[in-house]
């Protein structure tokens, strides 16, 4: 079960020397049913995509409620919520500025990496060491990829835009990555494994010589 963002707003920065996060995936999974009660709320919608765009740097509840016109008490409210559930979690005390006592939040979770698979045919995925041995076929591949992809982003004059924001703002404090980088470059598996599966007629083949297909394959 998923989500749709809404249409991306532009309220005031409240990091003006820093760009917005960019986001490249417009739906946020939603995996159970208290999931969707907590986010089934439209002031909850607004204030994950003001966290998410502000990026790994993250954003006091104040300056939520300024940004977004909406009273504090429905802010933290919301944002208790979401830290209950993993959406969101407090900017380590450790890695803030000495000065700083407001509590910032950043979100926790991108949508990258968080779908659902049925247990017991995750558990066979585990035990079968099919995921690893899948995993070590496609690395190699998969980096040259990534790299090919990242040349021509980066040469391209009408793909530069795209690209994640880089530099030391940019890095979870949590994971120490780049959160935009990974959604980068899972929208662009995402796009084309979904593609190939829908579209390919090699794959239609593929399941057509199975019985799982009544296609014609040619």
């Amino acid at each position: 079960m998923t989500k749709v963002l809404p249409a991306a707003t532009h309220p005031t920065k409240s990091v003006k020397s820093i760009p917005n996060a960019k986001t490249y995936l417009t739906h946020f999974p939603v995996r159970s049913y208290l999931e969707a009660e907590v986010l089934s709320k439209e002031n909850t919608w607004k204030i994950m995509h003001h966290i998410r765009e502000v990026g790994a740097r993250g954003i006091s509840a104040d300056e939520i409620s300024r940004d977004l016109h909406l009273p504090p008490s429905i802010v933290y409210s919301t944002l208790k919520e979401l830290r209950r559930l993993d959406f969101v979690f407090i900017y380590p005390r450790e890695k803030r500025p000495r000065n700083e006592r407001k509590k910032r939040y950043v979100c926790e979770r991108g949508t990258w990496g968080k779908y659902g698979i049925e247990d017991r045919f995750s558990d066979a995925l585990t035990f079968s060491g099919e995921i690893e041995a899948v995993n070590e076929k496609l690395k190699e591949d998969l980096l040259g990829i990534f790299v090919n992809v990242h040349n021509d982003f980066a040469t391209r004059k009408e793909l530069k835009p795209f690209l994640p924001n880089s530099g030391e703002d940019n890095i979870c404090p949590k994971c120490n990555r780049n959160h935009e980088a990974m959604e980068f470059f899972y929208a662009i598996i995402l796009r084309a494994i979904d593609q190939f599966i829908i579209e390919s007629k090699d794959f239609n083949h593929f399941l057509s010589v199975r019985g799982w297909s009544l296609e014609p394959t040619e």
